[in-house]
C-alpha cells in the first residue's frame, strides 16, 4: 500500500482564500481515502504565504523533512503554483523529493515527477507561474504607486497617529508623547537622556514597552509624517522571488504628498529639529569614527573607593543588553561591607550607561569649542596664577652655591691638616663625613629649586601656546580614537549625580578643562566649562 500524504497553500489571508484552503484540505483527505491503494499520511498547510520563495513556509519544510524521513511515498498538490511559482524551487524540490523515492502529482497539470517527461514539462509550467507571479508583481506595484499619489498610506503608521484604509486620524494621547520628545530634543537634551526622561515618567514606548530606545526617538525626530507630509518609496523590493527589501537610494523617485493628514508637530518646530541633529551632528565631531570601548577604558574613576571602572553587558530582558561602566570593586564584591577582618569590600556607587558617557563627552567637547574665548582667557589666567606661585629662586640658589664651594674648600684643607699629622684618622672621618651630608644636603635643596624654575619656564612656554591649542581643537572635522584617547583626561564618578568629565588640552594633561555633569540633567552645549591647571 502507498502513503500518500498532500500540500495545500494559499497565498493571502483573506475570507475567500482561508475558504478554499479548507476545501482543498477535505478534497485530499476524501480523495486520497477514497483510493484503496493509498494510505492517507497527512496534510501539509501554508496559510496566508507567498509562493515566490520557500523561506517562510513552515509547511513546505515540515514536509521536505518528513520526506527525508520516508514518512510517505506519494505527494499529492492541486497544481505547481500552489507548490512553488519559482522555477528553481519547482525543480529543485521535486528532484530532492525524487532522489527520497517520493513522487509529487501535480493534478490539475496532469504532471507526475516519476515519469520519464515530468521535469521537461514541470519547467515549462513552472516558467509559466513564474513569469504570471512576475505581472502580478508588476501590477500590484503599480496599483501601490497610484494610491500612494492619491495620498494612501501603506505599511504600519507612527507613533501619535492611528492608521485605516490608509488614512492617518491623530491619537492625541499618543500626540502628546511626540511633542514632549521635540520640546525635550529643542530644550538641549540629547537622544539619551530623553530616552531616561520617558521611562523615569513611566511612558511607554511604540512597541507598548517602558523600554526606550535611542534609535526608536532618532526615528520619531526625523519623520515628517508629524507636520502633515506623506513620504513613501523609502524601501524598495528587490527581488519579487524572495521579497527582499532594501532602502531606496535613488533606484525610485520618492513619492511625497504634503498636507495629507493633520500635523502633530508645527512645521518651524519639526525645522528647528532637523536643523539641530544636523548641527549635532557635524559639530567638529563624526561619532561614527568613536570606539567607545578603548576610549574610556582606565579612564573611569570611582570618587568613593578610587578603583577603575570597568565595561560591563547589563542585560535585562526582555530588553536589548545595554553597555554600562561600573566600579570594578561593585563587581568583584557587590556593595561595600566590612568582612570578619574589619578590612572594606565591594562599593556602593552606581554604573553609568557608555551611551551617557559617550554623549556627554561629546557635549563637553562642545562646550569648550562653542566657548574657546572664554577658555583661552580662563586657561591663560590659571597659568599665570601658577607662575606667581613660584618664588624668584635666584638669590637662594645663589646662597646655596655659595655654601657648598665653601664646604668643598674646607674638604680641602681638611685633607692638608689629615697629611701634616695634625688630626688622627677617626678625626678626619667625622669631619669628611659630616661635611658630604652638608653638601648631600645643600645638593637637594639646589636641584628642587632648579625644577622650580624649569616648572616656571614651562608654565611660561604653555601660556605661549594655549591660543594655538584651543584653535586647533575648535578646527576638529573628524573625531576618532587616537583624537579622543589624548582629549580624554579622565572620568571621575561620585554617584550618578555627580560626575566630572575632564579634558586634556595638552598631551601632557598638565592643563585640562573639567566640566560636571548630572546623571538626570547631562550636559548642555551652553554649560560654561572649568579651567584646571597642573591637577
Amino acid at each position: 500500500m502507498k502513503r500518500v500524504a498532500a500540500y495545500c497553500r494559499v497565498s493571502t489571508e483573506a475570507d475567500d482564500q482561508l475558504n478554499s484552503l479548507e476545501n482543498q484540505k477535505r478534497y485530499f483527505e476524501q480523495y486520497i481515502n477514497n483510493n484503496l491503494d493509498w494510505q492517507f499520511c497527512g496534510l501539509y498547510v501554508d496559510e496566508g504565504i507567498s509562493g515566490t520563495s520557500v523561506e517562510k513556509r513552515t509547511g513546505f519544510k515540515k514536509m521536505i523533512a518528513d520526506a527525508e524521513a520516508h514518512k510517505f511515498d506519494l505527494l499529492l498538490t492541486k497544481e505547481i503554483s500552489r507548490f512553488a511559482r519559482n522555477t528553481l524551487d519547482s525543480i529543485t524540490y521535486t528532484r530532492k523529493l525524487k532522489g527520497l523515492g517520493v513522487g509529487v502529482l501535480f493534478m490539475n497539470d496532469n504532471i507526475n515527477t516519476l515519469d520519464a517527461d515530468a521535469e521537461l514539462r514541470l519547467t515549462i509550467m513552472s516558467s509559466i507561474a513564474q513569469e504570471e507571479s512576475r505581472k502580478t508583481s508588476e501590477r500590484v506595484k503599480w496599483g501601490q504607486k497610484r494610491q500612494m499619489e492619491r495620498g494612501f498610506a501603506f505599511g504600519v503608521g507612527a507613533l501619535g497617529y492611528n492608521t485605516k484604509n490608509g488614512k492617518l486620524t491623530i491619537n492625541e494621547d499618543e500626540a502628546k508623547i511626540v511633542r514632549l520628545i521635540f520640546d525635550l530634543y529643542l530644550s538641549g537634551k540629547g537622544v539619551f537622556l530623553i530616552q531616561k526622561e520617558l521611562e523615569n515618567r513611566g511612558i511607554p514606548a511604540p512597541n507598548g514597552r517602558l523600554n526606550w530606545s535611542t534609535a526608536t526617538i532618532l526615528i520619531i525626530l526625523k519623520n515628517e509624517k508629524y507636520i502633515g507630509t506623506l513620504k513613501q518609496k523609502k524601501t524598495l523590493t528587490i527581488n519579487y522571488l524572495t521579497h527582499k527589501r532594501k532602502t531606496n537610494e535613488g533606484e525610485e523617485k520618492l513619492i511625497v504628498v504634503e498636507n495629507n493628514h493633520a500635523p502633530i508637530v508645527d512645521k518651524e518646530i519639526f525645522d528647528r529639529a532637523q536643523k539641530e541633529l544636523q548641527r549635532r551632528k557635524s559639530a567638529a565631531i563624526d561619532k561614527s569614527r568613536y570606539s567607545n570601548r578603548y576610549v574610556w577604558s582606565g579612564k573611569v574613576e570611582c570618587a568613593q573607593c578610587k578603583s577603575k571602572f570597568e565595561r560591563r553587558h547589563n542585560e535585562t530582558k526582555p530588553n536589548p543588553p545595554q553597555i554600562v561602566w561600573r566600579c570594578s570593586q561593585a563587581v568583584k564584591h557587590g556593595r561595600e561591607k566590612i568582612n570578619a577582618q574589619g578590612q572594606k569590600r565591594g562599593c556602593n556607587n552606581k554604573a553609568v550607561h557608555e551611551e551617557f558617557l559617550k554623549e556627554n563627552f561629546l557635549a563637553v567637547l562642545n562646550a569648550v569649542i562653542e566657548n574657546k574665548d572664554l577658555v583661552v582667557q580662563e586657561l591663560k589666567t590659571a597659568v599665570r596664577q601658577e607662575i606667581a606661585k613660584s618664588p624668584n629662586n635666584a638669590d637662594e640658589m645663589r646662597a646655596i652655591t655659595a655654601n657648598i664651594e665653601r664646604i668643598n674648600a674646607r674638604k680641602l684643607k681638611l685633607v692638608d691638616t689629615y697629611l701634616d699629622d695634625l688630626m688622627t684618622r677617626d678625626e678626619f672621618e667625622d669631619t669628611k663625613s659630616r661635611y658630604n651630608k652638608q653638601l648631600d644636603a645643600l645638593s637637594k635643596q639646589l636641584s628642587s629649586l632648579e625644577h622650580g624654575n624649569e616648572t616656571v619656564e614651562t608654565l611660561r612656554q604653555k601660556l605661549e601656546k594655549v591660543e594655538t591649542v584651543i584653535e586647533n581643537l575648535a578646527r576638529l572635522k573628524e573625531f576618532g580614537d587616537s583624537v579622543c584617547g589624548e582629549l580624554l583626561h579622565k572620568v571621575i564618578v561620585d554617584g550618578r549625580e555627580k560626575i566630572s568629565i575632564y579634558l586634556a588640552t595638552d598631551k601632557n594633561a598638565d592643563m585640562f578643562v573639567k566640566m560636571p555633569v548630572s546623571f538626570s540633567k547631562g550636559c548642555s552645549d551652553k554649560q560654561l566649562p572649568q579651567i584646571r591647571v597642573l591637577g
